[in-house]
């Protein structure tokens, strides 16, 4: 790595930070060149605007995560081990770096429309290569496929609202609870039956 993309790597990392922290709108060039301790003249040899920034930020995101999960999927087989992969690969990612989710799940829709066009092909690549984990487990429906695919992700991108290392443990701790539960569920065997069918039933 060259010195300069060392540098841009860091100025990424601050702007995670300054965007999380203040959210896009609010943030200024000048909060994030003060965050990476250089001058905002300086911040642009690194970007062409604040809107740039927030690209990049999100582009480095899905392209690090996606390229971490294709090699550590390479080295599982059983559906069940793949899922645990899904977890724990996502989990590490984020929880190294809980600011670029934070700037991906609350930050995302500030971006215009080409920049946005560009991360959302970004983002069904990642969402298409979780889904198929999914699809490989017996009997999953299309209709099930897509419902248990957003659940996950509902479940690990809002992580960082309620996260706690002393009481959750690591990244491996909280992808084992969590691919247990979406395998097994609190009461595997619970049939479920909508309240008024159980209400019609009891008259």
């Amino acid at each position: 790595m060259t010195g300069y993309e060392a540098r841009r790597q860091q100025v990424l990392d601050g702007c995670a930070h300054v965007f999380a922290e203040k959210g896009y709108d609010s943030a200024s060039i000048r909060d994030i060149a003060k965050a990476v301790s250089m001058s905002s003249g300086g911040l642009y040899h690194y970007c062409t605007n604040k809107q740039d920034l927030l690209y990049q930020v999100c582009e480095r995101a899905f392209r690090s995560l996606t390229a971490r999960l294709d090699i550590a999927l390479s080295h599982a087989a059983e559906p069940q081990e793949r899922l645990y992969t899904v977890f724990a690969t996502h989990l590490a990612y984020f929880l190294e770096r809980p600011h670029e989710l934070i700037t991906l799940t609350e930050n995302l829709s500030s971006l215009e429309p080409l920049e946005s066009g560009k991360i959302r092909t970004l983002q069904r690549r990642y969402y298409e290569l979780v889904s198929g984990v999914l699809e490989s487990f017996p009997g999953i429906t299309k209709h099930s496929l897509r419902v248990a695919t957003m659940t996950l992700f509902g479940s690990i991108n809002w992580v960082h609202t309620w996260y706690r290392r002393d009481v959750d443990g690591d990244a491996e701790d909280l992808a084992r609870v969590m691919t247990d539960l979406f395998l097994h569920g609190l009461v595997p065997t619970y049939q479920y039956a909508p309240w008024q069918r159980r209400a019609k039933d009891s008259d």
